[in-house]
Parts: structure tokens; C-alpha cells; sequence
């Protein structure tokens, strides 16, 4: 089958393909790793006909190819490949290995958790740098935003024996906190979507996002702010290498005034997301860590939260 698709893919993005490997599948897309000429490529197969999800990717992707190319502390994946009809993407493959993966090597290596601060500090100037060139002041934030925090909250209040003790009335809350956001008309950016360790690839000194497939032109930096503190709060490193990766993200993300409400809004949304996809899991490992999660660090928000 897949010899099949690799000369049907060939053929349909008019590129040499030499060979191809499954790397992973989910209910949106099939991702292979393809071997041309010219190295390897990421090629994604969306299912279905429906060409939005594909699109919205490639757009991210090439947003992204034109940040990186004129910065020399990205990795650049390249100009994505993109035949719409068949739902089929092409990327650019970004060496280096998981962040996610350095940061726990780095436990136990001083020169790796210097670099890895250095890193942080490369990522936080990439967020404040996308907000800068993405804002649309003439826009509102994607419904989607809001459609899915309602989700998340109406999951944790349904949930067994939790929902009615730890969070009651949650649906409810997420509605008026949502109408206080439209309310405040907070200004709209791109964020990656997707915005944690597992999809950040270091090589040497440089970063290289991947993965834009949860990227959003309608949301708001503090989406991708909240959800890498979340990501790095749940990871079993040191207290003080923790505090030392978070304050270079925010020495390059520079000084900022986020309205509270904005803060608030994504701190919850984040917050909530991870509880549900945790406490909902069936795998065990994903219930322990969800339970870890309510007894330290996904507390409701308070001001010293705040992403300053």
C-alpha cells in the first residue's frame, strides 16, 4: 500500500518520492515521512473531502516559512507543497531533536539547561515578533475559540463523581467569562495552535516549529503563552530549571500588557483543555497526571497567573 500511494503521491505533487513510511494516524489525517532526492519530507494525507483543514495548515505553513527564512534562530521547513483537490500537503522536514526530549536529557547536564533557557528565550521573542506582524484590529476572535472552551467546560462538569464536586456550575462561568472577552474586544493574532515541547525541534542553537495543523489567524498570543506554560508546569523537571526556562520565554517575549481579561479567558481555556483531555483519558499514565495536575498547578486563576 505503500508503494501505491507513494507513486500516487508522486505523481499528485509532481515531486520524486523515493520512498514513504508511516509515521502516525488520526481521524483528520495519515502523515508519512518521504524520502526524495532532495532529503526527507513530511507528506499529510487529510481525510475526507473537505479541503478546509488542509488549507488551513498550508497557510500556517507558509506564514511560518517566510518568518524563518529571514531569521536565523529558526529552523525554516520551506514553501509547503499543497494539491488541494486531493486534500495532500508536502512540508519541508525540520531536523533536531524534541524539545520535550532535551529538556529531560538537560536534568542532568548544566551546558544543556543553558542552552535550553537560551532556546526559550529564542521562543518568546517568536510569539511576541508573530503578534507584531499578525494583529487584526478590524477582526473578531475565531467563534471556534469559544465553542470549544464551552466544550471543555460542559466535559468537566458532566464528568463522574469530579464534575459535580470540583466542577460545578463550570458551563455556566464559561459563558459569562466568554462574553466578557467579546465585550472587551480584544485584538485578534496568528498562534501555532499546537504550541508545546513535542513540537518544537532544537539543532544546535536554532528552534523549528512543526505540526501548524491547530494553527488559528483569529486568536490570541496568550493561547500559545498558556498552553506552553501548562505543557512545561506537567513536566517532571527541577523547581529551579522550570523557573529558569519560563523567565528566558518571557525575557524574549519582552514587556507586554495583556488586558486581564485576555489573561484570565486563556488561562481557563488551557487550563480546562488539559484537565479534560487528562481526567478523560483512558490510558493511566494521562489519569495520574491529571490528578497531579488538581493538586498543584491548574488551580482557577488568581492575578499571579498573570502572563507578565
Amino acid at each position: 500500500m505503500d508503494d501505491e500511494n507513494r507513486r500516487e503521491y508522486s505523481l499528485d505533487l509532481q515531486l520524486e518520492i523515493t520512498s514513504l513510511a508511516l509515521i502516525k494516524e488520526n481521524k483528520y489525517c495519515v502523515i508519512y515521512l518521504a524520502g526524495t532526492p532532495d532529503g526527507p519530507r513530511i507528506v499529510k494525507k487529510y481525510r475526507g473531502g473537505d479541503s478546509s483543514l488542509v488549507m488551513v495548515e498550508a497557510d500556517a505553513l507558509g506564514f511560518y516559512h517566510h518568518l524563518a527564512q529571514d531569521e536565523p534562530n529558526l529552523i525554516d521547513s520551506g514553501e509547503p507543497l499543497l494539491r488541494e483537490d486531493r486534500n495532500l500537503l508536502c512540508i519541508g522536514f525540520v531536523e533536531g531533536d524534541a524539545f520535550s526530549e532535551v529538556l529531560y536529557k538537560a536534568r542532568k547536564d548544566d551546558s544543556l539547561r543553558d542552552r535550553s533557557v537560551r532556546i526559550m528565550r529564542i521562543l518568546g521573542n517568536v510569539i511576541r515578533t508573530i503578534y507584531e506582524k499578525t494583529q487584526r484590529p478590524q477582526e473578531e476572535t475565531s467563534p471556534f475559540i469559544f465553542e470549544y472552551f464551552n466544550y471543555c467546560s460542559t466535559r468537566l462538569e458532566q464528568m463522574p463523581l469530579l464534575g459535580s464536586t470540583l466542577f460545578k456550575g463550570m458551563s455556566s462561568e464559561a459563558e459569562r467569562l466568554s462574553n466578557d472577552f467579546r465585550l472587551s474586544n480584544i485584538v485578534p493574532s496568528f498562534i501555532h495552535g499546537d504550541f508545546v515541547f513535542k513540537n518544537i525541534h532544537i539543532k544546535d542553537e536554532r528552534a523549528g516549529l512543526i505540526d501548524f495543523a491547530n494553527a488559528n489567524l483569529l486568536s490570541h498570543p496568550l493561547n500559545d503563552i498558556y498552553n506552553i506554560r501548562f505543557a512545561l508546569a506537567n513536566m517532571l523537571l527541577p523547581k529551579k530549571f522550570k523557573a529558569d526556562l519560563l523567565a528566558g520565554f518571557y525575557d524574549g517575549l519582552g514587556s507586554t500588557d495583556f488586558p486581564e481579561i485576555a489573561q484570565r479567558f486563556y488561562y481557563e481555556y488551557h487550563r480546562r483543555r488539559w484537565l479534560m483531555l487528562k481526567l478523560s483519558s483512558r490510558i493511566p499514565a494521562d489519569l495520574i497526571q491529571g490528578l497531579r495536575g488538581l493538586l498543584s498547578f491548574t488551580k482557577p486563576f488568581t492575578a499571579e497567573d498573570k502572563a507578565v
